[in-house]
């Protein structure tokens, strides 16, 4: 079980490094922009001019974390809600990418399995101030 933690962690820490990288770099050729639902989403998120520089930097940064194992648990937790859009975009908007945003899932979910011991006091039903 370890070893398939550091393996599924480190393969999710690089697909964000990587792919958070390549939106400042620009590295990797890009593809065709999307066109109708698909295009209109992208095209408004990059409208807005701060989103996705913001979330690729939480992206770069939260797949370099993961990769050196440093505050994973907080990293994972910050990087689910953009690994459940990916998965939702690709499901509902452009399917080309749905293999990848599956993995991507599949991988956060297995992770937030394997660390869940660190996440149980965040389901606390009535916390009690100190």
């Amino acid at each position: 079980m370890k070893i398939a933690v550091i393996i599924i962690r480190s393969l999710l820490g690089l697909i964000f490094l990587v792919f958070g990288l390549n939106f400042f770099f620009h590295f990797m050729p890009m593809t065709a922009q999307p066109t109708g639902k698909a295009g209109a989403f992208s095209g408004g998120l990059f409208g807005a001019g701060y989103f996705f520089p913001y979330m690729k930097v939480i992206e770069t940064a939260g797949g370099l974390f993961l990769l050196i194992n440093r505050y994973t648990t907080f990293f994972l937790l910050l990087l689910f809600p953009i690994t459940v859009n990916i998965f939702l975009f690709h499901a509902f908007l452009a399917p080309s990418g749905l293999p990848l945003g599956a993995l991507m899932l599949l991988m956060h979910l297995f992770l937030g399995i394997a660390y869940r011991k660190y996440y149980s006091p965040i389901f606390t039903n009535k916390p009690v101030i100190p």
